[in-house]
């Protein structure tokens, strides 16, 4: 009996744990076209959506939650999920649109960071996907995942960055990708250094900008719009924060920048000259602490090159997405990679049993293509990886 006991408990608390996994596709209900960076999660599980749009949830729970700024937060019970979720805009409350100015808006946020972010040094768990492509070729893909001790949620109060302010541990990777082109050129990627740091510009603004406010109707988020005025050289910027109108805290903010399209192109044998930038960041906020931080985030930046080799230009494109499940540990790392390297030559063993099982940001189809390419070895090109 007492077997029978034990055995029975054990069952129950198997089927207690136990995760049952849920996938499907996010759309903007009104355009039909998929929704990147939607938060699906509930009081235990989380992950994001990725650039086709696509989710993948283990959970155990029953209740799964759909949240990006800007959209209408939807809440599903399991029983109720298909294999497309479609979430609504926000309405913006067009009686209470205002012009304003850049300086204002600013301020408003540099005044509030004291109280919105921490400013001392804390842990964060990390995702980073970083992809590579060549004339829209994917030719590089690299996964990340480990732990980030920095010195700041956000750089205010006159904080400058410096060398040690992110010592990573890094846990797993997964790479692939090409070495070297036809011509012999090696395209630097950015290092973990670089990304961490880069993420936390996010002013976009200057004086000579034209800023609209747009309050959300029903809802604390305010829609802050920006777009420069014209240029001599051609360049632009346009964008748009999300910020909360009682604190001030940054929500989101989207920017896209134009480089200079009306100067001409270097007259020489070599030159790399920025086309195109593209960022999004979101912002969560952790509600036993009341402080925000950055929760996921892209940055994309098209790149024109020209070598002595080469003499047509190739673009390039480098695509980085940062993913921060959890954030404000106090838990002691040990740094184990070189910050400031080029993250493509780093080195760390493949773990295909971690690989196969994590659920933060799943593939996109670009991505499977890529690999499946890449393993049948069919490239004349000198390739790199540890999936092998």
């Amino acid at each position: 009996m007492r077997n029978c006991l034990l055995l029975f408990l054990y069952l129950s608390c198997t089927l207690l744990h136990s995760q049952t996994e849920f996938e499907g596709i996010i759309m903007d209900a009104d355009e039909k076209v998929p929704l990147e960076f939607v938060h699906v999660f509930n009081r235990k599980h989380s992950t994001i959506s990725n650039t086709d749009g696509r989710f993948l949830l283990k959970t155990s729970l029953d209740t799964v939650l759909f949240f990006r700024n800007g959209y209408e937060k939807k809440v599903l019970l399991t029983g109720a999920l298909t294999d497309t979720i479609y979430l609504e805009k926000n309405v913006v409350a067009l009686d209470e649109v205002i012009v304003t100015n850049a300086k204002t808006i600013l301020q408003r946020i540099k005044d509030s960071i004291n109280s919105n972010y921490l400013l001392t040094p804390h842990t964060e768990t990390f995702f980073i996907r970083a992809l590579l492509r060549k004339n829209d070729t994917l030719v590089r893909m690299q996964d990340m995942t480990g732990t980030v001790l920095r010195k700041t949620s956000i750089y205010g109060n006159g904080m400058e960055m410096e060398k040690k302010d992110y010592q990573v541990q890094l846990a797993e990777m997964r790479q692939l990708g090409i070495i070297r082109d036809a011509y012999g050129i090696y395209f630097r990627l950015p290092s973990l250094y670089n990304i961490f740091g880069e993420f936390m510009r996010l002013n976009a603004m200057g004086p000579e900008f034209e800023v609209i406010e747009k309050p959300y109707e029903n809802s604390e988020e305010i829609r802050v719009e920006f777009n420069s005025l014209p240029s001599s050289d051609g360049s632009s910027a346009k964008g748009h924060y999300i910020i909360n109108r009682e604190n001030n805290a940054i929500l989101s903010f989207e920017v896209v920048s134009q480089g200079a399209i009306n100067s001409p192109k270097p007259a020489v044998d070599k030159y790399s000259r920025l086309l195109k930038a593209r960022s999004s960041m979101y912002f969560k906020e952790d509600l036993e602490k009341g402080l925000y931080y950055l929760h996921r985030a892209k940055r994309t930046f098209f790149l024109e090159v020209k070598t002595e080799k080469h003499p047509m230009p190739d673009v390039y494109d480098v695509e980085i997405t940062l993913y921060t499940p959890e954030s404000f540990g106090n838990e002691k790392i040990k740094s184990n990679v070189n910050e400031h390297k080029d993250i493509f030559k780093l080195k760390h063993p493949y773990n295909a049993d971690y690989w196969e099982q994590q659920s933060w940001l799943p593939l996109t189809e670009e991505i499977k293509k890529f690999i499946n390419t890449m393993r049948q070895g069919n490239s004349k090109l000198k390739t790199k990886g540890n999936m092998n």
